[in-house]
C-alpha cells in the first residue's frame, strides 16, 4: 500500500471491477479516455480478471480518506528501454476537482523514482482535457510534443500531448516542497 495526503494506492481486488467498469462507461470520462472503444461486457471482464491483472501494465486502485474507491492508476515500463515508464489515471467524474488525481500521481511518481529506479515517466493526454493537463503540470510534467489528430472524439479528430517528467525534475520539486 502506498499512502498520500488524501489517498492511498493498493492492489486491485476483484470487487473493484464493477466500479472500474462503471468509470470506463461513464460518458464524462469517455470524452477523455477511449470514447470510441468498444468495451467488453462486465461478465467477460469478471471471467478474465486474473488474466487481465497479470498483463505487463500494472493497475492500482485509488482509495480516498473515507475508504471509497475513486479511480485507478496504471503504469508500465517500456519494453525497449529500462527505467522509463508510461502512466495513466482515471478518476470517477463525481470525484473530479478534489485533488485525488494530483495526490495519486505524486505518490505513484515517488514510488517509480524511489523504488523502481525510474529515470522518466510519461503520459499522453488529449488536448482539450485542460483539467488533466493542469493536474499533470502541477505534478511537474512538461508538454514535450504532440501527436496531431491522434484522438477521435465528439465527431472530430484532436491532438494529443506527450508529457514527461525526469527523475531529477521530480527530485527538485520534492526538495523544494520540504523547504
Amino acid at each position: 500500500m502506498l499512502k498520500g495526503k488524501k489517498i492511498y494506492l493498493r492492489s486491485v481486488e476483484k470487487r473493484d471491477v464493477n466500479i472500474f467498469y462503471n468509470y470506463s462507461t461513464d460518458k464524462e470520462i469517455r470524452k477523455f479516455d477511449g470514447g470510441n472503444m468498444i468495451l467488453p461486457s462486465i461478465e467477460s471482464v469478471m471471467q478474465h480478471f486474473d488474466e487481465i491483472m497479470n498483463i505487463s501494465r500494472k493497475t492500482l486502485s485509488i482509495i480516498n480518506e473515507k475508504g471509497v474507491l475513486v479511480g485507478y492508476l496504471t503504469y508500465k515500463e517500456f519494453e525497449d528501454t529500462n527505467n522509463i515508464y508510461s502512466i495513466g489515471i482515471t478518476i470517477g467524474s463525481q470525484f473530479w476537482g478534489r485533488g485525488y488525481g494530483q495526490d495519486s500521481i505524486n505518490v505513484l511518481l515517488e514510488y517509480l523514482f524511489m523504488y523502481r529506479g525510474a529515470q522518466r515517466a510519461e503520459l499522453e493526454v488529449v488536448d482539450y482535457n485542460t483539467r488533466a493537463i493542469n493536474c499533470y503540470e502541477k505534478c511537474g510534467f512538461i508538454i514535450e510534443g504532440k501527436k496531431r489528430k491522434r484522438y477521435f472524439a465528439q465527431g472530430q479528430y484532436h491532438d494529443t500531448f506527450i508529457m514527461g517528467i525526469l527523475k531529477e525534475e521530480f527530485d527538485n520539486i520534492k526538495s523544494n516542497d520540504t523547504k
